[in-house]
């Protein structure tokens, strides 16, 4: 035994054991009473076995000579037994004191005492009066009662060894009286037998001792552990538990006297099971007990309660004697990690701002209707949605305003889907919606609904925003099962829907997909036209109303693609726009332009389109000067064409630009005049050298008399600010005349002539042979200095 455990502060025991063992006061208590309970329970015993013994033995010699003393004798030891009766009835004061408990043992060891000197007296008696058959008896007797006295209070040694120790003494003394060899043998047997008794008293008592100080040692670690598993459950939102093999919740036995078991917010005598909703986790804890397995870390939510409640549940079986007794583990809350897990997730999966589920949210919400089979005549659409304004928003009433404005939208279109449909937030100002109706029909009147209820003017902290959205749709189809696909035929059918004019709704079509296709390869061969050398020039004559003289051509651009042939500007200026080309294709075209003007007559102007991201471009005045140097070209034959566009787009910059190029001698012309919101107020900040009168008015002066009367006004107006005013897209000899009539100075069109390459205008212009207009050497030097250097200023402008 390990003996380790017992603490300082030890007393020793009363009964000659100190040498073994050593006792703390408690364990001695406990000690002690374990022996006062032993000598309870056989005192009975003891007494009824002294009785019919020394009843016997007055009985074997009653008839003899000792008749007398025994009787006294046999009175003596029934007084003893008596009085041993009476002590062992009286109640006693219950008690945990060492002492007191030593003191009631040691008078129990006086009474055993005194009754075994009786017994030894008894052979004394029977000495000379006994013959051979009498002895035989005495001794029988005599060594039953020591054997019987040894038996019963081996548990307190001392009271053992005074009970037979008196009567194996008056048993050996009687031997020695007999004067005979063999009684002599027969009384050092005793002797042995004796010693061999009391041997065994003290084996049985080390053992005794050995088991209380066993049961001490385990009774404190229950103590302990009970203590740590006390502190444990308070200390901690943890909570053991336990079930019987049905999986039925049953109290923890306490660990020590006094210990409770706090259950947690399990119900005792239900189900373990039964506890909780029916989630994946909840499965798993079903089958994982029926097939007495362990688990871990489940995470379940409580089914009975107010309010939510997330358990995390461990266990293990066990198994006693490989008998399946239930389950034990530990139970912990986990109501607040699960919160913020949940909240993690959430932010994951759904917009902040608006609740709406987010992009990849809506994305798994697509990936999943599209492995559902849209049953005929229903019709499932992928709606996209960008707002119009949203950025005008954000900049004159705030970003406040913008989220605002954000959650209005999100709510209107909550409140126009149906029960099935998904709505989401994709980005800044882009919504998406999944939506199935019973009918296509019921779809498209849907998508009107919805873009009208958008429209509608939103109140925003007092101002009114009008915000309305282009939405592009996409069908559900038997063939399309990526999502990615749908996301993109869905943005190329709102693109569409924005070309149209915005605040409606665009169907896609594979003509769409097609046309993305297309500006895709276009954009590619874009990037390696210009090392390519495959943009061209065309020229279209611009010719003096009265005579028909050619007065100057306006430089148009045309793509020889290797493989498409002729490709008009309409195909692909607007992607090189888009790409940031159009600053060098913008430049290029000046240079070919006024290299091309070497060889047309000194009166004969050249005029080239200007689009807004060119008037911004740094390398615009360089390169401008540059091509004039090169090719001793007069600044005042070329004439640059802008649009309002360009003039929308930092009027300030824009107008500052446009007086340094003027100040060079560049004419500046007003094209598509009468287009536009705002051409007069732009005729007033700046002196255009020309106002070109759009085709579309010119196109109807035969048919209408409005387009008449607008364009005789713009020429009279043009009169009356000095300028030159030139009509494009003629056509026919009365738009002609009448142009002319009205005081138009110069005609362009298909009368005069299509655009063609310079080569081929020789029937309206004589052209002077190339290799006579080659510049000279001093000039490309010149030139070739100037693009080395930075912008000129206005004085060096004008001086080249």
């Amino acid at each position: 035994m390990n003996l380790a455990c017992l603490k300082t502060g030890e007393i020793q025991p009363a009964d000659g054991q100190a040498d073994a063992f050593s006792l703390t006061e408690k364990t001695e208590s406990a000690w002690r009473t374990r022996q006062l309970k032993i000598i309870s329970a056989m005192i009975g015993p003891l007494i009824l076995s002294n009785l019919v013994n020394a009843c016997v033995i007055w009985l074997s010699f009653r008839d003899t000579a000792a008749s007398g003393p025994l009787l006294i004798w046999l009175g003596a030891i029934c007084l003893v037994c008596l009085t041993g009766y009476v002590a062992s009835k009286r109640p006693a004061k219950r008690t945990r004191n060492p002492v007191v408990l030593t003191k009631r043992i040691e008078v129990f060891t006086w009474g055993v005492a005194a009754a075994g000197a009786l017994w030894a007296i008894a052979p004394l008696l029977v000495l000379n009066v006994a013959d051979s058959y009498g002895q035989l008896i005495i001794g029988v007797i005599l060594t039953g009662v020591m054997f019987t006295g040894a038996f019963l209070m081996s548990r307190i040694p001392r009271a053992a060894l005074a009970f037979i120790v008196p009567i194996a003494v008056g048993l050996v003394l009687e031997m020695q009286l007999q004067q005979d060899p063999k009684h002599v043998y027969a009384s050092i047997l005793t002797a042995v037998y004796v010693f061999i008794l009391a041997f065994a008293v003290r084996w049985s008592h080390t053992q005794f001792v050995k088991q209380i100080l066993n049961e001490s040692a385990v009774r404190e670690q229950s103590q302990l552990i009970g203590l740590l598993l006390r502190d444990f459950e308070e200390s901690t939102s943890d909570w053991l538990w336990q079930t019987d093999a049905q999986g039925v919740l049953v109290d923890i036995p306490a660990v020590f006297e006094g210990a409770e078991h706090q259950p947690g917010d399990f119900e005792v005598g239900e189900t373990l099971v039964g506890q909780f909703e029916v989630n994946d986790a909840a499965k798993v804890l079903k089958t994982s007990m029926m097939r007495r397995q362990s688990f871990r870390d489940l995470s379940m939510k409580l089914a009975n309660g107010t309010e939510d409640r997330w358990l995390s549940l461990t266990g293990k079986p066990i198994f006693e004697d490989r008998v399946f007794k239930g389950f034990r583990g530990v139970a912990s809350d986990i109501t607040q990690s699960k919160e913020i897990e949940d909240r993690i997730a959430f932010m994951a999966h759904y917009d902040g701002l608006t609740g709406l589920p987010n992009r990849m949210n809506m994305q798994e919400h697509l990936e999943k209707a599209l492995r559902q089979p849209v049953q005929e005549p229903e019709a499932r659409a992928l709606v996209w949605l960008d707002l119009d304004n949203f950025k005008w928003v954000n900049d004159t009433l705030g970003h406040p305003a913008g989220d605002e404005l954000l959650q209005h939208v999100a709510g209107r279109l909550n409140e126009s889907s149906a029960e099935k449909d998904t709505v989401a937030r994709i980005s800044g100002d882009e919504f998406a919606m999944i939506v199935q109706r019973d009918s296509l029909s019921d779809l498209e009147l849907f998508l009107d609904e919805l873009t009208e209820r958008l429209s509608i003017p939103y109140d925003l902290r007092g101002s009114t925003a009008n915000c309305s959205a282009s939405v592009g749709v996409r069908l559900f189809d038997a063939e399309t099962r990526d999502a990615r696909t749908m996301l993109k035929h869905a943005d190329l059918a709102l693109y569409q829907a924005k070309k149209l004019g915005k605040s409606t709704w665009c169907m896609f079509t594979p003509a769409l997909d097609e046309r993305a296709r297309a500006q895709l390869q276009i954009e590619a061969d874009l990037q390696s036209a210009l090392e390519r050398n495959e943009f061209r020039l065309h020229f279209q004559p611009q010719v003096d109303a009265h005579s028909h003289e050619m007065v100057g051509c306006e430089a148009l651009l045309r793509w020889m693609h290797p493989e498409r042939g002729l490709v008009y500007p309409g195909d692909f200026i607007e992607h090189a726009e888009d790409n940031g080309l159009i600053t060098r294709i913008g430049d290029w075209v000046i240079r070919a332009a006024l290299a091309e003007a070497r060889r047309l007559p000194e009166h004969v102007k050249v005029s080239v389109n200007i689009s807004p991201l060119q008037i911004h471009s740094a390398n615009l005045m360089s390169t401008i000067v540059n091509a004039i140097a090169a090719n001793n070209i007069d600044p005042r034959r070329l004439e640059l064409e802008i649009t309002e566009s360009v003039l929308m787009s930092d009027t300030h910059f824009t107008l500052k630009r446009l007086h340094k190029l003027k100040q060079i001698g560049v004419g500046i012309a007003l094209d598509d005049f009468g287009t536009g919101y705002s051409s007069l107020s732009y005729l007033r900040s700046f002196p255009f050298d020309k106002i070109k009168i759009d085709k579309s008015f010119v196109r109807d002066i035969e048919s209408r008399s409005d387009s008449r009367a607008i364009t005789q006004a713009t020429i009279s107006l043009a009169h009356s600010l000095g300028m030159r005013c030139t009509a494009e897209g003629v056509e026919t000899q009365f738009q002609a005349e009448f142009l002319r009539d009205i005081g138009c100075q110069e005609l362009q069109g298909f009368f005069i002539s299509r655009a063609k390459p310079l080569d081929d205008l020789t029937h309206v212009v004589n052209l002077r042979p190339r290799e006579d207009v080659q510049p000279k050497a001093e000039i490309v030097r010149a030139a070739r200095a100037e693009a080395e250097a930075p912008e000129p200023s206005l004085a060096k402008s004008a001086q080249a």
